[in-house]
């Protein structure tokens, strides 16, 4: 048995001996291989060979054995098709189904050399099949390749571990930034003779939507509606910033004693808004608004749409009904004029303003309202109970068809006489 091993090794030393191998020992940088092989003769030939090209050698006489050498995490395991106890091509399809053995580069050291043991070992999981029977210069090809790939996979491994750590960063930032958005939205504000009750469902963490509501006396409250066209953290900032910068702005008018009509505030808002963004000139950039003021003491709600969705409005007798407007989205035409409404509230009325997220346009009805209108209660009690009906509404929505959800309700109850 020995001559024979002898007798391969002196073949095989003729064409690239273990000796000129030694000096490049660099190859492998020191790997550790599992060998596991049962004949003594095999054994003594492949550790030679595996020991020559610079490998840590482990070797295992049996799967048995192998399976508690993995716990010393080898660079490769060389696997016989045969072993005492268990198929080698069995025992490498295993280990491929192991998460903790997904970089080990796995070999199949074959007699037989079969086409049909070849596929079955590749399909199965393992890197490489080798014939036991190739020269030195093939096998170290082979394990040339099997450094390429491993330093290949290795590096992959460390960037999407980079990556995943700066993904875990990015959505820790993004879940502080929809913390502090989530709270900046008005929630609910009463007053003695209305409700008033807001909802908020982004389709990701960040929304484009926003809303805005600012009392200013005792008897007004400015509100605002805003949808900045995309999703995500640019849309979310601006979005923010903008309702920001809308609610002051009413404010400051509502504010000013010398203004000639209290219901001009929102006209005069989106104007100035819809000035200032066509002049920056952001490609792409736009949005839909809706700015107003509740004026309980008149009973009256006076505002100005800008692209966004017609309010919707329960009369009791009438029951729901949808309040045609119009309007240009901001951003896009400097010179777009913008008109402003008022209605008259009486008791138990409530009027709803939603963004297009709750929308579902359709062929018999192309503005999408229908299905808004379907969903809301026949005949409200409270402005809570509406409120309920949209969420079911919101949670309707999803996959592609979920857009940023926003809507701001008002329940008028006049207490005067």
């Amino acid at each position: 048995m020995a001559l024979r091993v002898e007798a391969r090794l002196s073949v095989r030393e003729k064409t690239s001996p273990p000796e000129a191998a030694t000096r490049e020992r660099d190859v492998t940088s020191r790997r550790t291989i599992l060998l596991v092989v049962g004949e003594d003769d095999q054994a003594f030939y492949w550790s030679a060979v595996f020991s020559s090209l610079g490998f840590e050698l482990l070797r295992a006489t049996s799967l048995t054995d192998a399976s508690t050498m993995l716990a010393a995490k080898p660079s490769i395991v060389a696997c016989s098709s045969r072993v005492s106890d268990g198929s080698g091509l069995k025992f490498l399809s295993q280990l491929r189904q192991r998460p903790d053995l997904a970089l080990t580069y796995l070999v199949l050291l074959t007699s037989s050399v079969r086409e049909e043991e070849v596929i079955a070992s590749l399909r199965g999981g393992a890197n490489d099949c080798i014939d036991m029977t190739a020269s030195y210069g093939e096998i170290r090809a082979r394990l040339e390749l099997a450094e390429r790939v491993m330093s290949l996979n290795e590096a992959l491994q460390q960037k999407n571990e980079a990556l995943g750590a700066a993904l875990d960063v990015i959505q820790t930032e993004l879940q502080s930034a929809a913390v502090l958005q989530a709270a900046m939205l008005p929630k609910a504000f009463d007053g003695p003779d209305f409700q008033i009750r807001t909802l908020y469902k982004p389709s990701d963490m960040l929304g484009g939507d926003m809303l805005g509501l600012m009392p200013v006396g005792a008897e007004l409250v400015a509100f605002g509606l805003i949808d900045v066209v995309g999703h995500g953290t640019a849309s979310a900032l601006i979005s923010c910033s903008l309702i920001r910068e809308m609610m002051d702005r009413m404010v400051v008018l509502l504010e000013n004693a010398d203004l000639p009509a209290t219901h001009q505030c929102g006209k005069l808002v989106l104007e100035e808004l819809n000035r200032r963004y066509c002049r920056l000139c952001i490609p792409g950039m736009y949005f839909t608004a809706m700015a107003g003021v509740l004026d309980a003491r008149r009973g009256a709600l006076s505002y100005c749409q800008a692209g966004h969705p017609n309010l919707v409005r329960f009369q009791p007798g009438r029951g729901w009904h949808e309040l045609q407007d119009s309007g240009y989205p901001i951003g896009l035409f400097e010179e777009a004029d913008y008109a402003q409404q008022e209605i008259r509230l009486r008791t138990g009325e409530i009027l709803v303003a939603v963004s297009d997220g709750f929308m579902r346009p359709r062929d018999h009805d192309p503005g999408g309202s229908f299905e808004l209108l379907q969903a809301l209660p026949a005949i409200p009690q409270s402005a809570d109970q509406v409120l309920a009906a949209l969420e079911s509404l919101a949670a309707q929505a999803c996959g592609v068809e979920r857009d940023d959800q926003s809507a701001l309700l008002i329940r008028y109850a006049s207490l005067h006489p």
